[in-house]
């Protein structure tokens, strides 16, 4: 089983390499002159150059009921006409203590990381990269990459994905009161979605799972939504089993996570690091982290 835990701590580490955006939850997006009909209309409005949101989040990963790696982090949006164009993240990442006795290379992988993603360009600082960087450099640069991909542990739901929480609301079982979150009354949708499912509207589920669990397209996700009455979502969750097998191990992988997100509408500014404290790929001193296969961003 520790071969199998080590497997998997390994697969973790590449998975979350790249950031999760979320931020600390404390603005509430400005009235508007006309409510949304649905989550999808509210979400469009929030496509607008100046536009963004904040938001926290945290997950778990699970070996067979036991907790093997915990997740944090926060950061914020930035949108344009066509979607998300930016984001600035952190986050941190924590292995149980059997993982890191197996393997002292996760000792960079705890170390907390900020990603800035202008476009199709990031930038890393910490984590895995803090031991990798030329002198006087802090930040490497990632060509290629997706601003709002997060890596979070579950990261099926992305609310600030239009055709990601169109597919999750079209697999509602039930709604009801949520209550309150950060002040905000709530509806609570709830359902269930497959990972195939979420591999047609999402290319950065598809790179971070699809080849995760004995059959990944068939894995179920279960999920929630707390939508406010501006039709803006305030709270996202997600859970899934993955059924696994390292060597002649078979044992079950949950992943969960929840975010929470405020400020919608509020401007979120994204600002590259120093060139000169930006390096390239080539410039490392080391081998390059296996990132084959993940996004940088989120839900």
């Amino acid at each position: 089983m520790k071969r199998a835990l080590m497997a998997l701590a390994c697969a973790a580490t590449a998975a979350l390499v790249a950031p999760a955006v979320a931020a600390p939850a404390h603005a509430q997006i400005s009235t508007r002159a006309q409510t949304p009909a649905d989550p999808v209309a509210a979400l469009r409005a929030q496509y607008a150059t100046g536009h963004g949101v904040r938001y926290v989040a945290s997950g778990t990963m699970s070996v067979a009921g036991v907790t093997a790696i915990t997740f944090t982090g926060n950061g914020g949006l930035a949108f344009g006409r066509s979607g998300l164009v930016a984001s600035d993240s952190r986050q941190t990442i924590k292995y149980s203590k059997l993982l890191k006795e197996e393997n002292d290379n996760l000792k960079d992988a705890e170390k907390p990381l900020r990603a800035i993603v202008i476009g199709k360009t990031a930038y890393l600082s910490g984590g895995v990269w803090t031991s990798l960087l030329p002198e006087g450099k802090t930040w490497v640069r990632l060509p290629g990459q997706r601003p709002g991909s997060s890596t979070s542990l579950g990261e099926y739901v992305n609310p600030a994905d239009l055709r990601n929480l169109k597919a999750v609301l079209a697999t509602t079982k039930a709604k009801g009161p949520g209550g309150s979150v950060n002040g905000a009354k709530t509806t609570l949708y709830r359902g269930t979605i497959t990972l195939a499912q979420l591999m047609k509207v999402s290319p950065g589920i598809k790179d971070s799972f699809g080849g995760v669990g004995s059959n990944p397209a068939k894995t179920v996700v279960s999920w929630k939504l707390w939508i406010g009455a501006d039709q803006l979502v305030r709270r996202a969750s997600a859970t899934a089993d993955l059924p696994m097998k390292v060597d002649n191990d078979s044992f079950t992988v949950t992943l969960s996570d929840v975010t929470t997100f405020a400020g919608w509408g509020r401007k979120v500014t994204v600002t590259a690091p120093p060139k000169s404290k930006v390096a390239n790929l080539a410039d490392l001193d080391g081998d390059v982290p296996d990132t084959q296969g993940t996004v940088v961003l989120p839900n």
